[in-house]
């Protein structure tokens, strides 16, 4: 059975970049696979065309749905795949829903666990590693490179109650927290530091 590994963290922490790196850095014959969130799947991609879509107006438990449902088909791609890869690594997973979601939006951490424990029952990752950084300096970041996009445009109060969040779901059990704020490679040899323990 494989290992299942979640890169997590708020906007601008550079999770995208870790995942580039990992993929460079993991040894060529272990059998690897990525996944990320919202994506992930066929279905998956499709509603991350409609999260992401500036036009739509969502209305936060309508959002929190659609995230559950993309994960739901990750989920069973994940039990499917598992038995066959040494590792897969997701860009996200349950903690986003309950920072952004659960928090962010005030639906309650609890509701939002509860929701997607209905197909999950119960499973989490064999590690989740938390990217936490400062939130200016992460919305600095992305503001370099990218516009924003949608869950990006709101305002301080949300992004503070992710934070939060994020740092309450960092004391969980197989969890590891890593200071964003070092240079690229400080951060990517400390994450395969905590991949190579795993494994």
């Amino acid at each position: 059975m494989g290992r299942f590994v979640v890169i997590e963290g708020p906007d601008g922490v550079g999770k995208t970049t870790v995942i580039n790196g990992i993929k460079e850095r993991l040894p060529k014959d272990l059998k690897s696979k990525f996944i990320r969130e919202p994506g992930g799947s066929p279905l998956g991609e499709k509603i991350r065309e409609i999260l992401l879509n500036k036009a739509l107006n969502v209305s936060p438990e309508t959002e929190a749905l659609l995230f559950a449902a993309m994960r739901s088909e990750n989920y069973a791609i994940l039990k499917k795949d598992l038995p066959n890869y040494d590792i897969i690594i997701s860009d996200r997973f349950l903690p986003s829903s309950l920072a952004y979601q659960g928090a962010g939006l005030a639906l309650g951490m609890e509701n939002i666990e509860d929701i997607n424990d209905f197909f999950l029952h119960g499973y989490r990752p064999d590690l989740t590693i938390y990217l936490m950084l400062n939130k200016n300096t992460g919305m600095e970041r992305i503001k370099k490179v990218r516009d924003y996009d949608k869950f990006e445009l709101r305002d301080n109060s949300f992004f503070s109650a992710v934070n939060m969040a994020y740092e309450k779901l960092s004391n969980y059990p197989n969890s590891v927290v890593i200071d964003a704020s070092m240079s690229e490679e400080e951060v990517l040899d400390t994450v395969m530091k905590e991949i190579n323990k795993l494994l």
